[in-house]
This record gives C-alpha cells, sequence and structure tokens, in this order.
C-alpha cells in the first residue's frame, strides 16, 4: 500500500541528507520501508521498531547487514553518540512518550547530527492516518525545541519533510 502514495521514484531527498559515511537510526521503522533504501545510502543502518513481528519482516525483506533492534524509541540499546542521522518517517505520531524520544535521540546522535523527518501533511487528504493524530510542522519545532531547524522539503505531495540539527 505505502507504494502507492509514496512511490520510490519521490524518494530522491534521501541522498541529500544520507551519504555513504553515515551510521542512521530509523525509529519506528515498521516493516522497512525505508530501510531498504538507508542500507544502500549509509555505512550502518539501525532499524528501530517497537513491533517485532514487523521488524521480522524488515529482516527478511532486507537479508542486509543492518542491525534490528526489537526495542521502543525512547530507550534503545543503541550506544551514546553513534548516529549521525535519525529518520523519523511516518511514525513519532504514534510514538508513547514523545518527550522521552526526542531526549533519547538527542543521546544517540553525535555533535552536529541530523534528525530527518516524513510526515504526512496535517489535512485531509484521500488516503493516511486520521488528521486528528497527524502532526503539523509546528508540533515538530515544539517538540524538538532543543534542536535546529535548518531545511524543509516534501517528499509526496501527501508529506512534508524537515531537518533537525542537534
Amino acid at each position: 500500500m505505502r507504494h502507492t502514495y509514496h512511490p520510490p521514484d519521490e524518494e530522491d531527498f534521501l541522498p541529500k541528507y544520507i551519504s555513504q559515511n553515515d551510521i542512521v537510526a530509523e525509529l519506528g521503522c515498521g516493516s522497512g520501508f525505508y530501510c531498504k533504501k538507508l542500507v544502500k545510502l549509509a555505512k550502518k543502518v539501525y532499524c528501530v521498531d517497537i513491533d517485532c513481528e514487523a521488524l521480522e519482516d524488515a529482516k527478511l525483506s532486507l537479508n542486509t547487514k543492518a542491525v534490528f533492534l526489537c526495542e521502543s524509541a525512547d530507550k534503545t540499546s543503541i550506544p551514546d553518540a553513534e548516529i549521525d542521522v535519525v529518520l523519523l518517517a511516518n511514525s513519532f505520531h504514534d510514538m508513547d512518550n514523545k518527550e522521552e524520544v526526542v531526549r533519547e535521540i538527542w543521546r544517540i546522535l553525535k555533535d552536529d547530527g541530523r534528525v530527518l523527518v516524513v510526515d504526512w501533511k496535517k489535512e485531509k487528504t484521500e488516503i493516511g492516518p486520521p488528521v486528528n493524530i497527524r502532526f503539523s510542522e509546528e508540533d515538530y519545532v515544539r517538540y524538538f525545541k532543543t534542536f535546529k531547524l535548518t531545511d524543509k522539503f516534501f517528499p509526496s505531495r501527501y508529506h512534508y519533510g524537515l531537518v533537525f540539527v542537534k
């Protein structure tokens, strides 16, 4: 289903923000939609999700050396200051303890590390989650107040993207 509204040719934004020397963590990776692209771009990828079944699907579809962690995004086993880029793709609005997730992201990010957010526009669309659970850009700015917003982009007609720097 995801490919119907977020086709791979609209994912050209990832190479702009991720280099071959980066260590990336996708928090809330689900069945690995973005992890498949990340493992081709980055040096190392952590695929993190609390849903162990979805993570198993990601493992099977990726068949790669990515690190799969069935853990909550608010308390991972990723070492301190290990990560260059954290990806939150259509996932933050579903996470419990959002303030703790933001603190965990701060802990695992290197100095000048980046948070790459891709989320649904907070407007009614023919597909996607209910508008009342979607996050606006302003919502992210409030949660990531200790970070600096450095870029905005639009990966599809249904989504917006934000880049925060630690």
